[in-house]
C-alpha cells in the first residue's frame, strides 16, 4: 500500500476542505465568504491546526488538532483534541484512514501530548468501530449543550 503524507492546510486549500466537510455531513458547500470567515477565526486560535492527508499529489482526507495545556495531571501538561476527521469515500476500506489517524496520533505525541481525545456523533457507528480498531476507548461521557434559539 502507498504511504500518505500529511501537510498543514493553508488558506488556498479552503475549496478542498469545503468539499470534505460538506461530503462528511451530506450538506451543501459553504459559500467562499463563510468558509473564509471560519478559517480567519481558526487562525486566531493558538495551537489549532488543520491537516490534509495526501496520496501522491491528491488530497484524500483531513483532520484538525487542537493542543491544550492542562494543570490537571502532574507531569503531563498538554492534551490534544482530534476533530473534523474525514476521508474521501473513494479511499475507505483501503488503509488510508488508519494511516491518517496514526499520523495524527504521532503529531500529537510528538507535540508533547499525553492523550488524544475525540468525539463522534452517536449515529456514526462505523466510525466508532474504526476508532476502536485503532485503540481508542470510550472514556466517560461526552456532553453537549446547544443554543436552541439558533
Amino acid at each position: 500500500m502507498k504511504e500518505i503524507n500529511i501537510r498543514l492546510a493553508t488558506k488556498q486549500d479552503l475549496p478542498i476542505l469545503n468539499h470534505f466537510y460538506a461530503d462528511m455531513d451530506e450538506k451543501p458547500l459553504m459559500s467562499e465568504a463563510e468558509i473564509t470567515a471560519i478559517w480567519n477565526q481558526i487562525e486566531q486560535v493558538p495551537n489549532h491546526y488543520i491537516y490534509l492527508a495526501c496520496l501522491e499529489d491528491k488530497e484524500i482526507g483531513t483532520f484538525s488538532l487542537l493542543f491544550m495545556p492542562t494543570m490537571m495531571h502532574r507531569g503531563f501538561h498538554r492534551s490534544a483534541i482530534l476533530d473534523s476527521v474525514t476521508i474521501s469515500t473513494a479511499y475507505w476500506q483501503k488503509g488510508f484512514g488508519k494511516q491518517m489517524m496514526q499520523k495524527a496520533l504521532k503529531i500529537s505525541f510528538d507535540a508533547g501530548c499525553y492523550k488524544v481525545t475525540l468525539s463522534s456523533n452517536l449515529k456514526r457507528e462505523r466510525a466508532h468501530k474504526f476508532y476502536e480498531s485503532l485503540g481508542f476507548k470510550q472514556h466517560g461521557w461526552s456532553f453537549s449543550y446547544s443554543n436552541s434559539s439558533r
